[in-house]
């Protein structure tokens, strides 16, 4: 068994599953035809990259220790990830400083809403998620 592609599975199904409770909790019976879309997708809450690259990068730290250069690399490959997905976000933000219409726009659609990058909850909350499915993947 390998524990990396375990954790990493298992990090994006409990990522992707928390989207679609939290899409019912937050849109109630609005959103469940997009429930299909909200497995599949890589926007909104919680972001499925960070939990992946948080995941990974803990199972990495376990098994090779922190001196390896994997390691090193995945530590790399996780602040490059979880930093242009929250800089998408700003990016987002300015332009909507810019054209007040595009905040409309965006809210109005909900595929686009997805499609900005995360806030800083969103990322947190996927690391969390990493962490935690990183933890279980090593206890098996």
């Amino acid at each position: 068994m390998n524990t990396l592609l375990l954790s990493a599975a298992v990090s994006w199904g409990m990522a992707q599953s928390a989207k679609v409770i939290y899409g019912l909790v937050r849109y109630g019976a609005n959103d469940k035809s997009r429930i299909i879309w909200r497995v599949i997708w890589a926007g909104g809450m919680p972001s499925a990259h960070s939990a992946v690259v948080s995941s990974s990068t803990l199972v990495i730290y376990y098994t090779a220790g922190a001196q390896s250069l994997l390691f090193g690399l995945a530590m790399l490959v996780s602040f490059i990830v979880t930093y242009d997905r929250s800089r998408m976000y700003a990016i987002y933000r300015q332009f909507q400083m810019k054209y007040p219409w595009l905040k409309s726009e965006v809210q109005n659609d909900a595929i686009l809403k997805d499609l900005v990058g995360h806030r800083i909850s969103e990322i947190l909350a996927g690391v969390f998620i990493g962490l935690g499915s990183g933890f279980m993947a090593l206890r098996l």
